[in-house]
């Protein structure tokens, strides 16, 4: 019976063991453009390479339309206890964790509440857009903490201006 009660002890050790040291999978949650709205400005997110989210360790889900939006929400909830951190890849918008992106930084960028910055799963698709563009600072997730995440408001205008223009647009055609 000692035997036995030795065995039970020793497996309940080694099941608690093995829970304890497995961390919580967090998955990304994917995008409903029809209810999803950003935690920080209220715009719509849409299901596309901007979105981002964050997964409390409660459970809760908070997604943004822009990178900017989910650091300023970082900045100003530095109490609450993250699961994760989503991003997607800007070329083919798949979900991965935040730490492991290389990010793209430039005025010229654009983004949906014009912080100018977007995410690469690899740094050398990062690297690639650089290139290509002939623009951008490529950047880590620590370099992202010491970001001055400023909103580009020449290009907030420019995008408000040529939504007016689209909504006048489709007046003219409704006149017709």
């Amino acid at each position: 019976m000692k035997k036995y009660f030795l065995g039970f002890i020793v497996l309940i050790s080694v099941l608690l063991l093995a829970a304890c040291g497995q961390e919580e999978a967090y998955e990304a949650e994917p995008i409903d453009e029809e209810v999803d709205t950003c935690a920080v400005c209220n715009m719509m997110v849409p299901d596309n390479q901007h979105a981002t989210q964050i997964i409390l360790a409660d459970g809760k889900v908070l997604k943004f339309d822009d990178i900017g939006c989910m650091a300023n929400w970082n900045e100003e909830n530095s109490d609450e206890e993250i699961g994760a951190e989503f991003v997607r890849d800007y070329h083919t918008e798949e979900w991965f964790e935040t730490e492991d992106a290389t990010f793209v930084y430039d005025q010229q960028i654009m983004t949906p509440m014009a912080y100018n910055v977007i995410s690469f799963q690899n740094e050398e698709d990062a690297q690639s857009f650089i290139e290509e563009e002939g623009y951008g600072e490529s950047m880590s997730k620590d370099d992202l903490e010491n970001h001055p995440w400023e909103r580009n408001m020449e290009m907030m205008e420019e995008m408000k201006a040529n939504m007016n223009h689209d909504h006048d647009h489709d007046h003219e055609d409704e006149e017709m």
